[in-house]
C-alpha cells in the first residue's frame, strides 16, 4: 500500500517578511531622521515618532498589491486596504511635520473621503451611493482647507448662500442618478424606491443648509416624502396584481 501522506499546507511567511521589511527600512528612516534633527538640519517641529505609523501604511499598501495580484483586478479588499493606507499617510504627513491641526484637519476628512469613494466602484451599478457620499465628504474637506489656507474662500463665492450645503446635495444626486440606473437595470421596485426616497429626504435637508431656511420646514417634507413612499409603494403591488 502507498502511504498518502495528507497535504499539510505550510504556514504562509509572507506576510511576517515584508511587514518585518518595512519595519526595518523605517527604522533606518527613523535613525537617518533623528541623527538629521540632533543635527540641527531639521526644524523643531519635525516629529520623527510619526514615521512609525508607516509600518501599517505599508502594510496596507503591500495588501493592495497581494490582493490585486491575487485575483486580478482592483477588487474591495483592495480598494479598502488602499484607502486605509492614505488615511494613515495622511496622518503621517500632519504629525511627522508638526501641521498646525486647526489649519490642516481638514484633510483627514478629505483622505477618509477618498477611501470611500474607492469603495463606491465595482458591483452591478458602475458607481454605487459610497461614490457620491465620498465625493461629498471630498468636497467638504477641501472647501474647509482652502478656507483655512486662504487658497479658495468658497464662504464668499457662495455668500449669502451656505457652500457646504453642496456636500449634502451630491449624495442626493447621487441617490437619483442610483434609482435611474435601477430602473434601466430593471431592479428591484423596493430598492429604487428605498432609494428616490433618501434622494429626496437629503434634497431637502442640503436645499434648507443651502438656503438657510428655516429647519423647522423640514419636518413637513418629511411628512410628504414618507406619505409619497406609501402610495408609490401601495400602487406597485396593485401593479404586481
Amino acid at each position: 500500500m502507498e502511504n498518502s501522506s495528507p497535504n499539510i499546507q505550510k504556514p504562509s511567511v509572507t506576510s511576517p517578511r515584508r511587514h518585518g521589511a518595512w519595519f526595518g527600512l523605517i527604522l533606518i528612516l527613523a535613525g537617518m531622521i533623528i541623527f538629521a534633527q540632533q543635527a540641527g538640519w531639521l526644524g523643531p517641529r519635525f516629529n520623527w515618532w510619526a514615521l512609525f505609523i508607516l509600518i501599517p501604511a505599508f502594510g496596507s499598501l503591500t495588501g493592495t498589491y497581494y490582493a490585486v495580484r491575487s485575483s486580478g483586478k482592483f477588487n474591495a479588499a483592495a480598494r479598502s486596504s488602499l484607502g486605509s493606507a492614505l488615511i494613515l499617510f495622511t496622518l503621517t504627513f500632519i504629525f511627522l511635520f508638526g501641521l498646525d491641526w486647526s489649519v490642516w484637519w481638514p484633510l483627514m476628512v478629505i483622505a477618509p473621503g477618498f477611501a470611500i469613494l474607492l469603495n463606491g466602484f465595482g458591483g452591478r451599478e458602475m458607481l454605487n451611493m459610497a461614490f457620491w457620499i465620498g465625493l461629498g465628504a471630498m468636497y467638504l474637506g477641501f472647501g474647509f482647507l482652502g478656507i483655512n489656507t486662504g487658497w479658495m474662500d468658497l464662504a464668499r463665492r457662495f455668500e449669502p448662500y451656505n457652500w457646504w450645503a453642496i456636500a449634502i446635495l451630491i449624495p442626493a444626486f447621487g441617490a437619483f442618478v442610483s434609482a435611474l440606473l435601477g430602473i434601466l437595470n430593471q431592479e428591484k421596485f423596493g430598492n429604487v424606491l428605498g432609494l428616490t426616497i433618501f434622494g429626496l429626504l437629503v434634497t431637502a435637508t442640503g436645499l434648507i443648509g443651502f438656503f438657510s431656511a428655516n429647519w423647522t420646514l423640514l419636518g413637513p417634507v418629511l411628512l410628504i416624502v414618507a406619505g409619497l413612499g406609501i402610495l408609490l409603494g401601495i400602487f406597485s403591488e396593485r401593479k404586481r396584481e
